[in-house]
Protein backbone atom coordinates (compact mmCIF):
# COMPACT_ATOMS: atom_id res chain seq x y z
CA UNK A 1 0.00 0.00 0.00
CA UNK A 2 1.62 3.29 -1.05
CA UNK A 3 1.50 5.90 1.73
CA UNK A 4 -0.39 9.08 1.32
CA UNK A 5 -0.44 12.22 3.00
CA UNK A 6 -3.17 13.91 4.70
CA UNK A 7 -4.37 17.08 3.64
CA UNK A 8 -5.11 20.03 6.60
CA UNK A 9 -8.77 21.57 5.39
CA UNK A 10 -9.63 23.34 8.42
CA UNK A 11 -7.15 24.13 11.79
CA UNK A 12 -8.88 25.68 15.22
CA UNK A 13 -6.63 26.92 17.80
CA UNK A 14 -7.39 25.34 21.58
CA UNK A 15 -4.37 26.79 23.30
CA UNK A 16 -1.52 28.90 22.97
CA UNK A 17 1.15 29.33 25.57
CA UNK A 18 4.71 30.18 26.16
CA UNK A 19 6.34 27.15 25.58
CA UNK A 20 3.15 25.17 23.05
CA UNK A 21 -0.03 25.89 21.16
CA UNK A 22 -2.12 23.58 20.41
CA UNK A 23 -4.23 22.83 17.58
CA UNK A 24 -7.24 20.41 16.82
CA UNK A 25 -7.05 20.31 13.38
CA UNK A 26 -9.24 18.81 10.67
CA UNK A 27 -7.56 16.81 7.95
CA UNK A 28 -8.33 14.76 4.80
CA UNK A 29 -7.40 11.21 4.04
CA UNK A 30 -6.87 10.29 0.76
CA UNK A 31 -9.97 8.20 0.05
CA UNK A 32 -11.53 11.86 0.91
CA UNK A 33 -12.37 10.72 4.21
CA UNK A 34 -12.26 12.90 7.19
CA UNK A 35 -10.84 12.92 10.45
CA UNK A 36 -9.39 15.02 13.02
CA UNK A 37 -6.30 15.63 14.48
CA UNK A 38 -4.81 17.06 17.99
CA UNK A 39 -1.34 18.91 17.02
CA UNK A 40 1.06 20.30 19.68
CA UNK A 41 3.36 23.38 18.11
CA UNK A 42 6.66 23.64 19.95
CA UNK A 43 9.77 25.23 18.56
CA UNK A 44 11.97 22.76 19.19
CA UNK A 45 15.34 22.67 20.94
CA UNK A 46 18.55 21.55 21.02
CA UNK A 47 21.12 19.37 23.76
CA UNK A 48 24.63 19.25 23.93
CA UNK A 49 26.63 16.44 24.68
CA UNK A 50 29.34 18.03 26.14
CA UNK A 51 32.62 16.34 27.48
CA UNK A 52 35.35 18.20 29.96
CA UNK A 53 38.61 18.47 30.49
CA UNK A 54 38.88 15.35 32.91
CA UNK A 55 37.12 13.39 29.85
CA UNK A 56 33.47 13.28 31.88
CA UNK A 57 30.14 14.10 30.34
CA UNK A 58 28.64 17.26 31.35
CA UNK A 59 25.66 15.20 32.52
CA UNK A 60 22.48 17.82 34.90
CA UNK A 61 20.35 16.53 37.35
CA UNK A 62 16.78 18.55 37.65
CA UNK A 63 13.42 18.64 38.99
CA UNK A 64 10.61 17.94 36.09
CA UNK A 65 7.10 19.04 37.26
CA UNK A 66 5.44 16.89 34.88
CA UNK A 67 7.05 13.31 35.87
CA UNK A 68 7.31 14.87 39.90
CA UNK A 69 11.48 13.57 39.51
CA UNK A 70 14.57 14.57 39.63
CA UNK A 71 15.98 13.38 36.54
CA UNK A 72 19.47 13.02 34.56
CA UNK A 73 19.58 15.15 31.24
CA UNK A 74 22.26 16.30 29.09
CA UNK A 75 22.21 20.23 28.70
CA UNK A 76 19.41 21.51 26.57
CA UNK A 77 16.65 23.78 25.79
CA UNK A 78 14.11 25.65 24.02
CA UNK A 79 14.99 27.48 20.18
CA UNK A 80 13.82 30.38 20.62
CA UNK A 81 11.86 32.50 17.93
CA UNK A 82 14.14 33.14 15.05
CA UNK A 83 17.22 31.58 16.91
CA UNK A 84 19.99 29.98 15.12
CA UNK A 85 20.12 26.06 16.16
CA UNK A 86 23.98 26.97 16.91
CA UNK A 87 23.48 29.70 19.17
CA UNK A 88 20.66 28.25 21.09
CA UNK A 89 23.32 25.37 22.09
CA UNK A 90 26.16 27.63 23.01
CA UNK A 91 23.45 29.78 24.93
CA UNK A 92 22.28 26.54 27.17
CA UNK A 93 25.52 24.82 27.40
CA UNK A 94 26.75 28.14 28.81
CA UNK A 95 23.56 28.69 31.24
CA UNK A 96 23.13 25.22 32.26
CA UNK A 97 26.86 23.97 33.05
CA UNK A 98 28.68 27.58 33.11
CA UNK A 99 31.27 25.78 30.12
CA UNK A 100 31.61 27.63 26.40
CA UNK A 101 33.03 25.65 23.60
CA UNK A 102 35.14 26.08 21.05
CA UNK A 103 33.70 23.35 18.81
CA UNK A 104 30.89 22.43 17.95
CA UNK A 105 29.65 19.80 15.79
CA UNK A 106 25.89 18.81 14.69
CA UNK A 107 25.03 14.99 15.20
CA UNK A 108 21.90 14.68 14.10
CA UNK A 109 18.06 15.48 14.48
CA UNK A 110 15.15 13.88 15.91
CA UNK A 111 11.21 13.46 16.80
CA UNK A 112 10.58 12.99 19.82
CA UNK A 113 6.62 12.32 19.73
CA UNK A 114 5.90 12.61 16.00
CA UNK A 115 2.21 11.28 16.24
CA UNK A 116 1.11 14.34 18.20
CA UNK A 117 3.75 17.06 17.99
CA UNK A 118 6.01 19.08 15.99
CA UNK A 119 8.81 19.16 18.15
CA UNK A 120 12.37 18.48 16.47
CA UNK A 121 15.17 18.20 18.80
CA UNK A 122 19.06 18.98 17.61
CA UNK A 123 21.69 17.16 19.39
CA UNK A 124 25.40 18.71 19.15
CA UNK A 125 28.61 17.79 20.32
CA UNK A 126 30.55 20.20 22.14
CA UNK A 127 34.41 20.00 22.57
CA UNK A 128 37.37 21.69 23.96
CA UNK A 129 35.22 23.44 26.87
CA UNK A 130 36.01 26.14 29.34
CA UNK A 131 34.15 26.72 32.38
CA UNK A 132 33.48 30.36 32.47
CA UNK A 133 30.56 30.27 35.03
CA UNK A 134 26.70 29.29 35.32
CA UNK A 135 23.68 31.60 34.51
CA UNK A 136 21.00 30.01 34.82
CA UNK A 137 17.23 30.83 34.24
CA UNK A 138 14.61 32.27 36.74
CA UNK A 139 13.05 28.85 38.30
CA UNK A 140 16.42 26.38 37.36
CA UNK A 141 17.59 24.30 40.06
CA UNK A 142 20.59 22.34 38.31
CA UNK A 143 23.04 20.13 39.55
CA UNK A 144 25.73 19.79 37.20
CA UNK A 145 27.21 15.80 37.56
CA UNK A 146 29.74 15.17 35.03
CA UNK A 147 29.76 11.09 34.48
CA UNK A 148 32.85 9.31 32.66
CA UNK A 149 31.99 6.49 29.82
CA UNK A 150 31.49 3.66 32.28
CA UNK A 151 29.10 6.10 34.69
CA UNK A 152 27.09 6.37 31.99
CA UNK A 153 27.06 3.04 30.76
CA UNK A 154 25.76 2.01 34.17
CA UNK A 155 23.28 4.79 34.40
CA UNK A 156 21.79 3.62 31.31
CA UNK A 157 21.83 0.29 32.05
CA UNK A 158 20.21 0.75 35.62
CA UNK A 159 17.30 2.33 34.10
CA UNK A 160 18.51 5.95 35.73
CA UNK A 161 18.60 7.88 32.21
CA UNK A 162 14.16 8.44 31.95
CA UNK A 163 14.92 11.71 28.82
CA UNK A 164 14.32 10.47 25.22
CA UNK A 165 16.94 13.30 24.43
CA UNK A 166 19.53 12.59 26.96
CA UNK A 167 18.97 8.37 25.77
CA UNK A 168 19.45 8.84 22.43
CA UNK A 169 22.76 10.96 22.87
CA UNK A 170 24.36 9.11 25.71
CA UNK A 171 23.29 5.65 23.22
CA UNK A 172 25.02 7.44 20.16
CA UNK A 173 28.06 8.38 22.66
CA UNK A 174 28.89 5.41 23.92
CA UNK A 175 28.42 3.62 20.19
CA UNK A 176 28.21 -0.18 21.92
CA UNK A 177 24.44 -0.31 22.23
Amino acid sequence: MKIMQEKKIARKNIYSGQIIDVYQDQVEFPNKKQSSREVVKHSGGVSIIAENEAGKVLMIKQYRYPVDEIIYEIPAGKLEAKEELLDCAKRELREETGYTAQKFKKLFEFYPTPGYSSETIYIYQAQDLSFVGRDLDEGEYIEVVPKTKSELKELFQAGKIKDSKTLIAVMHYLGDF
